[in-house]
Parts: structure tokens; sequence; C-alpha cells
């Protein structure tokens, strides 16, 4: 397990909690996010900033929004698999909302390459070559 990659994850979910924005400095500036599983809109984002403007749109659907490591699943050196939790209060309205996702997180020369957000465990799996 890479324990470099665990931390540079959380890290990434502890900016995005804070601020609303990915630390860019641990993406590479070819960023991948692929969302096409859980977002048809989002499909498939190249390029860091681009990723950032992607997500940003989501985050700013809601007030006082969270992101959190539920579980880590697999780690290795080229992957995280982790579910991730969200949630935050709809803007402009009292309703709450909470989703669950599993991200594959792909690294290559300590960055951050791509990031695949699954609604599903068995697909995030297979997308790094394992059965649950």
């Amino acid at each position: 397990m890479s324990q470099a990659n665990v931390e540079l994850v959380q890290r990434a979910y502890e900016r995005a909690t804070a601020s609303l924005e990915m630390p860019l400095e641990l993406f590479d500036p070819n960023l991948v996010l692929d969302a096409r599983e859980v977002s048809p809109d989002f499909g498939v984002v190249s390029g860091r900033e681009a990723s950032q403007e992607t997500l940003r749109g989501y985050w700013n659907m809601f007030d006082d929004y969270r992101v959190e490591v539920a579980e880590l699943i697999h780690a290795d050196e080229k992957h995280v698999v982790n579910v991730a939790l969200d949630r935050g209060r709809i803007r402009g309205s009292q309703s709450e909302a909470s989703n669950r996702y599993f991200h594959v997180w792909t690294f290559a020369a300590g960055r951050i390459v791509r990031l695949a957000i699954h609604s599903d465990r068995t697909r995030a799996l297979e997308a790094v070559g394992l059965e649950e």
C-alpha cells in the first residue's frame, strides 16, 4: 500500500471541504476526471483547471459542503480506491443531501493523474483489476 498516495487523497478531500477548491499542486496538469457513471452531463474532462471548474459547479450547489473518506478499499503504488461520502445543504433551501461514491484515484510521479467516480463498488474495483 502506498501511504503517500492515501495521504494525497486525504489532502484533496480536506481542501475540497475547506475551500471548495482542488489542491492543484497535487494534480497532474493533464488530469482526467471521469464522472460519466454518476453524471453523464459531466462526462470525461481533461486538464486540472477544467476538472476544477467541473467540480466547482457541483460543490457550489451546496451550502456547508463536506466530503470525507468513509472507507479505504484498496491502495497500491498506482491507485487508491475509496468510498467517499459527501453532504451539504442544497443552496437556497433547508434540504440536506448526501451521496456515497466510489472514487478511483490513479497516480504517476507523485501526482494524481486520473479520478474516476463510480456509483458501484464492483465497477470501481474492476477499474483497477480487482474483484469483490
